[in-house]
């Protein structure tokens, strides 16, 4: 690297001595023409972050560069530990004994690494792959019942459930029977297009060539006249809502209506359907296609209200340290840990607050809870770590959560008490909880789950709506 380096500076000199030169003698100014090089600036793999791979067998990772026209779109593969997984410089992994290896590609050439132009695959290498035997369909409609149907409009991602449960592979892939009545996306979102019938495919990828199948009907559309919007309940952060809204004829669905945000950085609307994005208020309005008769209802979304599930996608959320991944099952987060210089686990939860603004309400919602199934540890614990915008500092520790009937923990944290912040709102440009130092025989696994992250107006409510959650099941 420093040859080339070193030639780069040559090259340079002696373009910058010819230039010299020639405007000297012809007393005029010379450019090279040469356009800039383009590196490398982000790689793309499809594959899970954790891929379970059978002794002796072979994966080949599917991956793209950009920019498109890169001049060099060569990487590098390296594996931690080739007496487990080797790698070929197509990306090829081969596994070769149980364990597992940290899987890394980066640019050939660049200018240093950076969460999007180096990633890693962790392979763990078992003795052998557990088949999907059945998958079943869990969307439910608006009564409750087994999603069998949806209007032209409609976008469902579909929610499933595979079986056994020590399956091996997660990962599906989608297809549409007839895509002119409904499209599929690579992430199970369903788009409603015109009447009639469709079956949508999973695909398995675990060599058991397993498919299901979830047959729907795409019903007609019947039009509306005239339409009344009932107000809605404040909404917390990333809830979605369905607004009860009267038609005539009262058969006509909310697809015949048009509608309308007059913020959409406070809330989106398709369908009858809205969803919190920002703290604030927003006028909804809902036109009749047909007659051009309106309605419109004013939707608040209450400041500091936050709420980080499955449902959201844990939306902002991702890994605060180099190694740890995680997941977005049905219901919950799957965390895969990093393993520490010391041999202690570690995979830190970080807000991405440049890329949103996080704001805390400490008059009303105070508390921040995280419902999860982390063990009690005693050496470092789990530290809330925050820095607000005007540069003011704060941590909160605990070595353990509080107990819930189920045998999880709720990680409690109150912002307020802390006596750092003193404005009753606060934006935070650091958002982070620290779960370091726990040993494997603490989580033999080497992974933990997350159910949600909330805020709260006192830690009595935070436990008391855990422990409601936990009686109903959900």
């Amino acid at each position: 690297m420093k040859k080339i380096y070193m030639n780069q500076f040559l090259l340079a000199g002696t373009l910058t001595g010819c230039l010299f030169l020639a405007s000297c003698d012809k007393e005029q100014e010379f450019t090279t023409g040469m356009p800039e090089q383009q590196l490398i600036n982000s790689i793309e793999l499809k594959v899970t972050s954790k891929l379970p791979l059978a002794v002796g067998m072979d994966s080949t990772i599917v991956y793209k560069v950009a920019p498109e026209d890169a001049a060099d779109k060569e990487v590098m593969w390296t594996s931690s530990n080739e007496k487990v997984a080797v790698v070929s410089q197509n990306g090829t992994i081969t596994a070769l004994t149980e364990g597992e290896a940290v899987i890394t590609v980066k640019p050939v050439i660049g200018f240093g690494v950076t969460d999007v132009t180096e990633k890693t695959i962790t392979v763990s290498v078992i003795p052998e792959i557990i088949e999907v035997t059945d998958i079943r369909l869990t969307n439910k409609d608006d009564e409750g019942n087994p999603l069998t149907s949806l209007y032209p409009g409609d976008e469902q991602k579909l929610t499933y459930t595979l079986l056994p449960e020590n399956h091996t592979y997660s990962y599906l892939t989608w297809g549409s029977s007839d895509e002119t009545i409904a499209t599929v996306a690579e992430d199970g979102t369903v788009t409603a297009v015109t009447p009639g019938n469709v079956v949508i495919y999973a695909y398995t990828h675990d060599g058991s060539g397993y498919r299901g199948e979830f047959p729907l009907v795409i019903n007609e559309i019947v039009n509306a006249e005239d339409i009344s919007i009932e107000d809605l309940p404040a909404l917390h952060m990333y809830q979605t809502a369905k607004l009860s809204c009267t038609f005539v004829p009262e058969i006509a669905v909310a697809n015949s209506v048009d509608w309308e945000s007059s913020d959409e950085n406070v809330v989106t609307v398709k369908n009858g359907k809205v969803t919190a994005v920002g703290f604030g208020e927003a006028t909804v309005t809902g036109t009749c296609r047909a007659t051009g008769n309106k309605a419109a209802t004013t939707v608040k979304v209450t400041t500091g209200w936050w709420v980080w599930d499955a449902a959201c996608g844990f939306d902002g959320w991702g890994m605060g340290t180099k190694g740890a991944s995680f997941e977005v099952t049905e219901d919950r987060m799957v965390v895969t840990t990093a393993t520490q210089s010391s041999g202690a686990l570690r995979a830190d939860l970080t807000l991405d607050t440049k890329n949103m603004k996080v704001i805390m309400d400490l008059v009303n919602y105070p508390v921040i809870a995280l419902h999860t199934n982390l063990p009690d540890i005693s050496k470092q614990g789990y530290t809330l770590d925050l820095v607000a915008s005007n540069g003011t500092k704060g941590e909160s520790k605990l070595s353990k959560g509080k107990a819930l009937s189920d045998g999880t923990k709720l990680l409690v944290y109150n912002v307020k008490s802390l006596n750092k912040f003193t404005e009753e709102e606060v934006t935070f440009t650091t958002f982070q909880i620290k779960i370091a130092d726990m040993m494997p025989a603490e989580l033999p696994t080497g992974r933990y789950e997350m159910y949600w992250i909330r805020t709260f107006a006192s830690e009595e409510e935070a436990v008391q709506f855990a422990e409601d959650q936990i009686a109903a099941n959900k």
